[in-house]
């Protein structure tokens, strides 16, 4: 008799534990599931804003663009374990010099939150339609 209760007793453990470890499967894929496309594309765009105010901070109004603006490039979502997006973004902001900055994001899945890993200025050319500062 005790060795059929010990036996019960065994199952129960095991299937208990078996219950458990599926509901830990399940909360780790919730937490690393990241958040909604919608709501991390409102966050960079948070992001996108303060950072050409900050490119443009300090630079006289005479050389700056009457709307000084940036244009997203490039974003695409992917299934990695840290990063699950990548943008690519373009900031127009000076008047007489066609130069840019190229500034490159992606989204930390786990922590929540956009990453800059790329920050450089680079030439356009107005007759290059591809290139052109976005219009208003």
């Amino acid at each position: 008799m005790k060795r059929n209760f010990f036996l019960f007793q065994q199952y129960r453990f095991g299937k208990f534990l078996s219950l458990l470890c599926l509901l830990g499967l399940i909360l780790v894929q919730i937490s690393c599931s990241g958040e909604s496309d919608e709501l991390a594309r409102k966050k960079l765009e948070v992001i996108l804003k303060d950072d050409l105010k900050a490119i443009t901070d300090g630079i006289p109004d005479s050389a700056l663009m009457e709307n000084p603006r940036y244009e997203i490039v490039f974003y695409k979502q992917y299934d990695a374990w840290d990063y699950s997006k990548k943008a690519v973004v373009d900031f127009y902001f000076l008047k007489n010099i066609e130069k840019k900055i190229v500034r490159k994001y992606r989204y930390q899945t786990g922590k929540r939150m956009w990453d800059r890993y790329f920050n450089e200025y680079s030439s356009y050319s107005h007759s290059d339609s591809s290139s052109k500062p976005p219009t208003p």
